[in-house]
């Protein structure tokens, strides 16, 4: 009889201890939800706040290109930067020793595109200027395989798409410039999510000047004539030294 009973209290031990343990395993794993589902949400929130609100936060974002990075800054790629067909106008050497001394500044702080200062200096004409955007135009078609447009709107990634807007920059005007070029709200990161979008019809593509290479070089030979055969750079270092460099409190 003794035995019967201890094996009962010994039995009752047992199923008490399973389940204290199984409750503690439930609440264990219910608040380990609830916690993950807070930290994802709370997550979510800073993300599209920061997106939305701080645009001048650099933001590290994976291209469709290279597995490169691009960065939503301020204002957008082309603020910042002299593609190689544009240097090609003063040769490379040249380009070199002036961005070295006299393009040290952030863009973001002095508010003065990169590019109007390099024409700014050089004196690079607008039809100079128009026939190496052609150029950039057809590397963005043909070498990187996406639309050249200008002024983007539908996805982060399209900024290295955009070809220069030389009626803009060649008003040399600060405002004017800075108010076209500062970076927007994205819907999309990638190409990829946009292109999905606009096939599954729940997106309509917000920009509108897409650029069609062949109508853009017409209208550059209708204002200049056909393009004369390129010849070498001949401007030198010698050159560049003897510069009038008064023109370098412009870009200071």
């Amino acid at each position: 009889m003794k035995r019967y009973f201890k094996n009962i209290v010994v039995f009752i031990l047992i199923l008490h201890i399973v389940f204290l343990f199984s409750s503690c395993f439930f609440k264990e794993k219910e608040s380990s939800e609830k916690t993950s589902t807070t930290v994802s949400d709370t997550t979510y929130q800073e993300l599209n706040t920061t997106v939305i609100e701080n645009k001048d936060i650099y933001q590290s974002i994976k291209t469709d290109i290279g597995g490169g990075t691009i960065s939503t800054r301020k204002y957008r790629v082309n603020y910042y930067d002299v593609p190689y067909q544009f240097i090609l106008i003063v040769g490379e050497d040249v380009y070199w020793e002036w961005d070295e001394q006299y393009n040290n500044e952030n863009p973001d702080e002095t508010n003065v595109m990169v590019m109007k200062r390099f024409i700014e200096y050089f004196d690079i004409s607008k039809e100079s200027f128009e026939r190496a955007n052609l150029e950039w135009a057809k590397v963005i078609l043909n070498k990187m395989g996406s639309q050249p447009n200008m002024n983007p709107k539908d996805f982060a990634n399209q900024e290295t798409d955009e070809v220069y807007n030389a009626d803009i920059i060649y008003t040399f005007d600060d405002d004017i410039i800075n108010e076209y070029y500062i970076s927007g709200y994205y819907p999309y990161i990638y190409e990829s999510d946009f292109e999905e979008a606009v096939a599954n019809g729940t997106y309509q593509t917000r920009t509108t000047d897409w650029i069609d290479i062949d109508q853009m070089e017409a209208e550059i030979i209708a204002k200049y004539g056909e393009a004369e055969i390129a010849t070498e750079v001949t401007t030198t270092s010698e050159e560049f030294d003897s510069a009038d460099l008064s023109q370098t409190e412009t870009i200071e």
